[in-house]
């Protein structure tokens, strides 16, 4: 059945917060964990748009306001809240993977709040040299995922993982819309500013762009929690 393209977003959202609802059921190791990442994770999703709105998608909203100059959609707020909960305990919950607190005090060279700006002022230099906004992020996404791993090397596997299985999370949900959603090509077209372009790639009607996005922010999520806890995964 062809849907609404006001609806669009709002159903992009369905699978992303049920794999939410199962992780949050079946790993009860990662349950704190999941759900404070979630909420922190929230403010970048309206955040974000400020980019992407000016070049990257046009999406319609059920609901939406306005914070000053951020347009707030509530499927923003979904979304955020969803991956970031899936994103940032993915590795662990598939895995079984259990977190300890290592003897002895860890010390960070570049600790959260400065790969944050460094991340972001790589994407927001890259945005105003004219790259596009998916490209700028997903670079600035690289950027702090190896601030990351070149301080904690234990943690590289967490980051590569996370990023490869949060792809495969999204490939199979975009997959099922595309599936189930007869008029999907044309909701991209009116949402998708790409559409036409030289970098409208796709693969099984799955833009790329959209799986590089994917990636390289599931390797900034996966190992968020266990570089900002100072904590390290038990061998198992």
């Amino acid at each position: 059945m062809d849907i609404d393209f006001k609806y669009a977003y709002l159903i992009l959202d369905i699978p992303f917060f049920v794999i939410w609802v199962l992780f949050f059921l079946l790993s009860k190791e990662t349950r704190k964990e999941q759900l404070i990442m979630s909420v922190l994770f929230i403010p970048a999703g309206p955040l974000s748009e400020l980019l992407y709105f000016s070049d990257y998608w046009a999406p319609a909203s059920v609901f939406s306001f306005s914070i000053g100059p951020v347009i707030v959609y509530i499927e923003d707020l979904i979304f955020a809240f969803a991956l970031g909960g899936v994103g940032s305990v993915i590795y662990e919950a598939i895995f079984s993977k259990i977190l300890s607190v290592p003897k002895g005090s860890v010390h960070y060279v570049i600790a959260i709040p400065l790969i944050i700006l460094v991340g972001g002022l790589v994407t927001v230099s890259l945005f105003l040299l004219g790259v596009n906004s998916i490209f700028a992020t997903s670079l600035g996404f690289i950027v702090a995922a190896l601030l990351i791993v070149s301080q904690r090397k234990d943690l590289f596997i967490d980051s590569l993982l996370s990023g490869v299985l949060i792809t495969v999370i999204m490939f199979i949900a975009y997959g099922v819309l595309i599936v189930f959603i007869p008029n999907t090509n044309e909701l991209i077209r009116q949402g998708w500013l790409l559409y036409g372009t030289q970098f409208d790639i796709r693969i099984l009607g799955i833009p790329l762009t959209e799986m590089m996005w994917y990636f390289t922010w599931g390797m900034v999520a996966g190992p968020l929690y266990e570089f900002a806890r100072k904590m390290k995964f038990e061998r198992t």
